[in-house]
């Protein structure tokens, strides 16, 4: 963040002043005078390390879709992809591709959770996707994919986790927020949630 310049004293009365301290006053808006420059140096100096940082994110980004095109996913570049990103976050949060970045790390997160076998690799990638989403849903609520982070979170429960119960939590949440919304018909599909399709079909005699 950028702090604004510190105010400056205009109302020194110099005839209450000795020759000495006009001359360290003088001084002083000599050293004042070139602020402006040290301030427009200053803010060209954050903005390189602005550039820089999304550069970083951009090109592991560019490297992920370029993997991705040869079917493969390479967990190491995917994990430096969603630090970067948060990094990003955290130092830019107001900048309006930080919530793209984190969205995307957010998804690269389920991707690497459902290559692993190890349990702890699926939860940890699993609970890092999700607290990413979460994120969103705080810091930019007026974000374009908050949509999608709260489906998204419904899908790691019940895909990846098996966790029906806070699957169910997501995807009524998602309701709540788009009673309207054609696309995913989730309140008929909700009765099903973490059924074997022989007891989807049993349900089905049932009725």
């Amino acid at each position: 963040m950028i702090l604004p310049p510190e105010k400056r004293n205009q109302n020194i009365n110099l005839n209450f002043v000795s020759m000495n301290y006009k001359k360290i006053i003088g001084l002083s808006i000599f050293v004042l005078s070139f602020l402006p420059g040290c301030h427009k140096s200053s803010n060209s100096t954050l903005l390189q390390q602005k550039g820089k940082a999304q550069a970083a994110v951009l090109q592991l980004l560019q490297t992920i879709d370029s993997i991705g095109n040869f079917g493969e996913n390479n967990i190491s570049v995917i994990r430096d992809f969603i630090v970067t990103a948060e990094e990003f976050r955290n130092n830019y949060p107001e900048d309006p591709m930080a919530p793209e970045f984190l969205y995307k790390a957010g998804l690269l997160a389920m991707t690497a959770a459902k290559s692993f076998e190890n349990y702890e690799e699926i939860s940890f990638y699993c609970q890092k996707a999700l607290f990413i989403f979460d994120d969103i849903q705080r810091i930019y609520p007026d974000f374009d994919g908050i949509r999608n982070c709260i489906l998204n979170k419904g899908i790691i429960y019940e895909d990846i986790l098996h966790d029906y119960e806070n699957a169910e939590i997501s995807y009524r949440e998602f309701i709540a927020r788009y009673p309207s919304d054609t696309v995913v018909n989730l309140e008929s599909y909700l009765p099903y949630l973490g059924k074997s399709p022989d007891e989807i079909i049993t349900s089905f005699g049932n009725n």
